[in-house]
């Protein structure tokens, strides 16, 4: 968006939603590494290091429309990006997998709206390993976490009982949980 009116800026948003936008993405942010098997490595591995600077750059509808359909590299530089909004078009891209919400759920470094989000999607929180990493992440909304918490499996919950690395509403609740599975 190189305008400062955020009437226009959500327009331009909804534009890219809809599919009517003019906004062109650089091929190497939208193709999959199998997809550019030609390129050399060391090229390669010179745009992914600049890549966080180049997408930092990038005007606020450019990073929402490369969340929704960047590759693996722009996902992971966008989950962290400080708009919410793009943070979350991340979750929506159709190409994202289980093991990269994975570690988004696990990641200390991901923002707690994020999670927030990721515990509310059916389509994520029926994976174990997502309701799991989830609620072991500190970072979790309490909330989140408490919902969760019963999803788990005795060992995971006898684990959280005792950890040091979960809110204390956590540990408390994984306490009481494990002695209604005692009775």
């Amino acid at each position: 968006m190189t305008s400062e009116n955020p009437d226009e800026g959500e327009a331009e948003i909804q534009q890219i939603i809809e599919g009517r936008d003019s906004i062109v993405l650089d091929e190497d942010l939208v193709a999959d590494e199998s997809d550019s098997e030609a390129q050399d490595a060391p090229a390669r591995l010179e745009r992914r290091e600049a890549l966080p600077a180049r997408i930092r750059k990038m005007p606020v509808a450019e990073r929402f429309k490369l969340a929704l359909r960047g590759n693996l590299e722009a996902r992971n530089v966008l989950a962290r990006d400080p708009l919410k909004l793009v943070q979350s078009a991340v979750l929506k891209n159709p190409r994202i997998t289980v093991e990269e919400v994975v570690t988004l759920a696990k990641s200390r470094s991901v923002d707690g709206d994020l999670l927030r989000q990721l515990g509310a999607e059916k389509e994520w929180v029926r994976h174990y390993t997502v309701r799991q990493s989830l609620v072991q992440n500190p970072k979790t909304p309490v909330a989140v976490s408490l919902v969760l918490i019963r999803g788990l499996r005795e060992r995971d919950v006898r684990m959280l009982a005792r950890s040091k690395n979960v809110p204390g509403v956590i540990q408390q609740a994984a306490r009481r949980l494990v002695l209604q599975r005692e009775r």
